[in-house]
């Protein structure tokens, strides 16, 4: 076996092939070629050494990363490529040609912007500051864009909770950040929109971040979502106390910074786009459809023994006599939501020069909820402008909002009756009676046993909605001219 292997070596030696890169296989085993063993340091612009760079060969699954020194050390076979990756420079591509190979990487170009907005017009270094702040721009909030603002910052910064109050439209939205300091008061942070304070509290509300949102009498909104999400350029989020030092007192529960668009320089830019969501109750609770309105009554001998029972239809719970075979029962729960639906519309024009930028947009915001009769509607106007002259500039911020909200109570009754408001009344309804039977024929109410006491009438939800709706109507103007 040795005389043939000798024999078959100096056969490849004759053919002019290298052993090194020689490969064959036979008589039950394997000759192969091993990779070369390359090791160098890798150094910045500077000819400092660099640690934690990562050299990969090319094409495989070998990479190493460099030591304290900068130094590496990898198998790579002569003529391969060795990619090489730091933070903050481009990656560079290095053909081996021998066994000792010294690498200086360059600097980016595009070194990563670690500068965020503490204040109208202020910008300070990331590093620099006493306090956490994250910086959401457009383009990440735009993502899950929400017609609520603060929505849009769910999921998105660590130690933010945010909490909707319901699910209706022109519903508004709780933010706390990094949990609540206060058992009593409002731990919402402070809002600041291009120098101008927002209030986001909302009273009659639970928001101490202790409570949660409480079970109230209605949803209710919050006047951040006066603002056009469209209009956002970027939201620096201020947490702890730390940054009360620029807004005092105010801010001592943090701050949230929003910054709207401005025009760039050299071009006219005009936007438009508009879209419609639609949304559904897709899973409804299952009711039971076997014994009708009614409870049982049982009946006592006067030793206090069980003597029998009988069926009292004088309540709306659905416990009472068996339903026969065929009788008509009804789908309340599904008859009563509806698809909902919300047109998004938004037209924006901007432009600059040197001296000056210009950015002007307005909104449309019409949405359907899937409860009857209740919707959102809201239209803005925003104009930015900034002027120089000389050593002067001159800026004006202008924005206008009107909004109206129909909605409906949620949980409390109405006054001297015993319902529980809509939402109680239609999950509860007894399922042998139509819901929607809610008015006689001359046009008042219709109640189902008037031999009750009034304040044991449930309240139909639909006479809840067409006959004792609750609106808001809120118009808002701000504006800013800083100098």
């Amino acid at each position: 076996m040795k005389k043939q292997i000798a024999l078959l070596a100096a056969l490849v030696l004759a053919c002019g092939a290298p052993i090194g890169t020689a490969s064959w296989q036979g008589f039950g085993f394997t000759a192969s070629a091993q990779n070369n063993k390359v090791t160098g340091v890798v150094r910045d612009g500077n000819g400092e050494p660099l640690i934690g760079a990562t050299v990969q060969v090319k094409g495989t699954n070998r990479v190493t990363a460099t030591d304290i020194d900068g130094k590496y050390s990898i198998q790579a076979a002569p003529g391969s490529t060795l990619e090489i990756k730091y933070v903050g420079s481009p990656t560079k591509e290095v053909r081996v040609s021998g066994s000792t190979m010294d690498i200086n990487m360059s600097e980016a170009n595009n070194t990563l912007d670690e500068v965020v907005v503490t204040a109208l017009g202020i910008k300070r270094d990331r590093k620099a500051l006493g306090y956490a702040v994250e910086d959401l721009k457009a383009e990440e909030l735009m993502r899950n864009k929400n017609t609520n603002a603060i929505n849009s910052l769910a999921g998105k910064i660590a130690g933010v909770s945010v909490t909707q109050s319901s699910g209706a439209a022109g519903s508004g939205a709780q933010i706390i950040l990094r949990g609540g300091t206060s058992l009593e008061r409002d731990n919402q942070p402070l809002f600041v929109v291009d120098g101008v304070i927002y209030d986001n509290s909302a009273s009659v509300i639970g928001n101490s971040a202790f409570d949660g949102m409480l079970s109230t009498a209605t949803t209710n909104a919050n006047r951040v979502m006066d603002i056009n999400p469209e209009d956002i350029e970027s939201m620096s989020v201020l947490k702890g106390p730390a940054a009360s030092a620029l807004y005092g007192s105010r801010a001592a529960n943090g701050v949230v910074i929003i910054t709207t668009k401005k025009g760039q320089e050299g071009h006219v830019e005009i936007n438009l786009n508009a879209k419609y969501i639609t949304t559904w109750a897709k899973y409804l609770p299952e009711t039971q459809k076997k014994y009708k309105r009614g409870y049982i009554e049982q009946h006592f001998n006067a030793d206090g023994s069980f003597k029998d029972f009988s069926y009292d239809d004088r309540s709306y719970n659905a416990w009472g006599a068996p339903a026969a075979a065929g009788e008509e029962s009804f789908d309340n729960i599904g008859n009563f939501f509806k698809h909902g639906g919300a047109w998004d519309t938004n037209l924006s024009i901007s432009g600059g020069t040197k001296t000056g930028s210009f950015f002007l947009s307005g909104s449309f915001y019409d949405q359907d909820g899937i409860i009857p009769t209740t919707g959102y509607k809201k239209a803005t106007f925003r104009f930015n402008g900034e002027q120089k002259y000389k050593i002067f500039t001159f800026g004006a911020n202008v924005a206008y909002s009107q909004a109206r909200t129909v909605k409906t109570l949620t949980s409390a009754q109405l006054y001297g009756d015993a319902g529980g408001g809509t939402m109680y009344s239609v999950y509860n309804w007894n399922p042998f009676d139509d819901m929607r039977h809610y008015l006689n024929e001359d046009g008042s109410r219709y109640i189902l046993r008037p031999d009750l006491d009034p304040w044991d009438e449930r309240n139909n939800p639909y006479w809840i909605l067409n006959k004792d709706r609750l609106t808001d109507n809120t118009e808002r103007f701000t504006g800013n001219r800083p100098l």
